[in-house]
């Protein structure tokens, strides 16, 4: 009799056993810890820098494509500039093209050597900022009579601000986080986010330019890369006799 009860007996306890061992279910997303939902998230989005806001803004717009030979003009001109190509954009020129107003400086030749294209032209700087001020997109200024690139150099976005501009010395955020930092350097510390504003400017410092917003809140240190200079040189687009050509690439003098 005990011969037979006890291979029963082992059998009954590894049945219990492998019932024991069966695959959990998964547990619903609400329960699951969040240790590793850390180390997944973003450092900017972390990080507790002021956003700065402030009536002192020019959000980005490009009104190139409200006319059509302007639109037009303008594919022209990009594709230009993109295969550097000098006799392609003499041909946008207009014969008395200003490059100074201060300085009497006209003339399609003058031009050339100021934008230094008259001698290796693949090397000069035009090409380089001309496709920026393009790919900002551009404005309508004094009415419709002119257009500029890029649409921060527009005198129409100013004339509400209730601010005393010294031209020189003011710039315009074009992008929409701009870091601000302690000093001037990538690894400093970072105290703000500007978002399109008109600045206040002092001095460059390495690629970096120190700041102060319109209103005095912030002040500190943002990329150069990321201003627009309102006394730099820029293009204006004016219809000649029924052709729009560039008749001003010139700085606030």
């Amino acid at each position: 009799m005990k011969t037979t009860v006890l291979p029963i007996l082992l059998l009954v306890l590894l049945l219990v056993s492998c019932s024991d061992k069966k695959p959990k279910k998964d547990l619903p997303k609400s329960e699951v810890k969040p240790q590793f939902e850390e180390i997944l998230t973003p450092v900017e989005e972390t990080s507790e820098l002021r956003i700065h806001e402030s009536k002192y803004q020019i959000p980005p717009v490009d009104e190139s494509f409200s006319d059509k030979s302007l639109r037009i003009f303008v594919i022209k001109l990009k594709e230009i500039v993109n295969r550097k190509d000098v006799p392609g954009l003499i041909s946008c020129l207009d014969t008395g093209i200003v490059s100074s107003w201060g300085g009497g400086m006209y003339g399609i030749q003058t031009f050339l050597e100021e934008s230094k294209l008259d001698v290796n032209p693949e090397k000069s700087p035009f090409w380089r900022i001309m496709k920026r001020y393009l790919d900002l997109g551009g404005a309508w200024d004094n009415n419709k009579e002119i257009f500029r690139f890029p649409y921060a150099q527009c005198d129409r976005f100013f004339k509400d601000m209730d601010l005393d501009f010294d031209w020189y010395f003011t710039a315009i955020c074009v992008s929409p986080q701009t870091i601000v930092y302690e000093r001037p350097a990538a690894n400093s510390k970072k105290t703000a986010i500007l978002s399109y504003e008109v600045l206040k400017f002092t001095e460059s410092i390495d690629g970096f330019i120190k700041i102060e917003t319109a209103d005095k809140e912030i002040s500190g240190f943002v990329k150069e890369e990321q201003l627009v200079f309102s006394g730099e040189e820029h293009p204006i687009l004016e219809k000649i006799n029924g052709q729009w050509k560039i008749t001003s690439f010139a700085g606030f003098d």
